[in-house]
Order: structure tokens, then sequence, then C-alpha cells
């Protein structure tokens, strides 16, 4: 539940924030630029989801007036649903970590996307919106990077002379009182895995931009990712092959001829 109500004011707060950036547009409108019909498009964005973050790239083209093609190139952040940051509370100025984490994980995505006309924007020069409905999918490659912690480690043998030292997660040999706080991300990259796969996503596409030469968009949807051979981000989750998300990317770019 908090989880959704954070997403939930993710995306007021987007949506609020892209009202009252529309109101304040001073764009003018080119009667005869908004007579042409482009057929290239290329955009930036930014993704929030449930379980991440991340950015995206666009490019593509208009095959018909209703329907454009886009390759889509994306990289995200993300995290487990079991997961819960904890601090070790015997232990003073403890760091936060979560407990059970095996590994960070990142996706990095490509395919290609498909987005149909639903409404068509009225007047470009004006306020309004253009909705579209986008779908599409393709490769997707996990990345999981071993997820380090400081642990309080007795050197001496009897108690009296301890060491903070940085080790992989194991639940054989830790336990929360062992822990000191997460160690630096650094910590680890050289034992990167890839774990390939596919992905599908779908949702609705938003586009408030006042000129048809530039593209300023709000999407919102769900995507998933499905790796066969699995990838562990908890101890308790072993080879994951499922990975759903729901997220809100805004986005910016341009329309563009190319002869």
């Amino acid at each position: 539940m908090k989880r959704f109500n954070k997403i939930l004011f993710l995306f007021l707060l987007t949506t609020i924030s892209t009202s009252l950036f529309a109101q304040f547009d001073t764009e003018s409108s080119d009667t005869l630029e908004n007579m042409i019909l482009y057929n290239r498009q290329k955009t930036y964005g930014v993704v929030v989801h449930n379980l991440g973050m991340g950015i995206n790239f666009r490019t593509g083209k208009r095959l018909s007036i209703f329907k454009t093609r886009m390759l889509e190139l994306e990289f995200v952040s993300m995290k487990s649903y079991k997961q819960v940051k904890m601090v070790n509370p015997y232990v003073i100025n403890s760091k936060r970590y979560v407990y059970g984490k095996s590994n960070d994980a990142f996706f990095l995505r490509g395919g290609f996307i498909w987005k149909k006309l639903l409404n068509r924007k009225p007047d470009w020069g004006k306020k309004g919106v253009e909705v579209r409905l986008t779908y599409g999918g393709g490769l997707s490659i996990g990345i999981a990077k071993p997820y380090y912690l400081y642990i309080i480690t007795d050197i001496s043998g009897s108690g009296e002379t301890f060491s903070i030292v940085p080790e992989r997660y194991d639940p054989t040999k830790h336990s929360n009182t062992d822990i000191y706080g997460r160690a630096p991300f650094s910590k680890g990259i050289n034992e990167i895995t890839i774990h390939p796969g596919i992905h599908l996503k779908g949702g609705l596409n938003f586009e408030f931009g006042t000129q048809s030469t530039k593209v300023k968009a709000l999407e919102i949807g769900a995507a998933l990712d499905i790796l066969p051979v699995g990838m562990t981000i908890m101890y308790s989750s072993t080879d994951q092959i499922l990975f759903p998300s729901f997220f809100l990317s805004f986005s910016f770019g341009k329309r563009f001829n190319k002869y």
C-alpha cells in the first residue's frame, strides 16, 4: 500500500507540474509549420517505476497518420518487493542496509515500441492532449551486481578486538547483529553477472506540447521482464524469472523530416 501511495503521489506531482508548465508555455504557433506531417521522431526520457528508476531513448518514424514505430533503448534499476531497509540498533552510527539482499539488479532493454493514435490534438497552437496507445517489447539483459555489507568481525578471537570488513551477504554466516551497514556500491562490480531474456510493455502516452516539431509527453504503463535462466535479488527468491513493474515516464524531443 505504501508503494502504491508513493506511485500515486509521483503521478499526481508529475501531472500537476506538466499542467503548470503548459500554462506558462510561451511557444508560438506557426500555421504553415503545423500543416506539415513530420515522419521522424526522437525523444529522451526519465522513467520512474514502483521498483526503481531509469532513463530511455526512442527514435523512429511514422508509418501512417495513426501509427508510429520507435526503436527504444532503456536502462532501469530494479528492486525486490520484499526488500526493506534497516539499521543495526546495537551499533552506534551504523549504516542502512537491506537484510537478505543478494544482488543489486538492473535491466538494459532494447526493442521496438508501436504508438497508435487514439485522440488527436485539435490545434497545435493551443492547449490540448494527444493520446496514444503504446505497446511493444524486445530483448532484456538482467545485470546482477553482488550486494556487499560491512561485517563486524572479531579479529582477536577473544571478543576484545573487532574490525569492520566488506563481505558479500551470506545468510549462513551473517546475522543482523553482525552487520554494520552497506558497503560502497563499487564493491563487487568485477563480479557482475549477465542474465539474458525478453521484455514486454504497454501503456498510454499523453502528449501536451504546443508545437508540432517538439515532443513533450507523459506515459504511464506496465512492463514485464522475463529471464528464462532467472536472476536473484533476495536470497529468499532465488532464480526469479518474472519481473513485473508499473512505470511513469516523462519524455521530450523533436519531430523532423529526413529526405
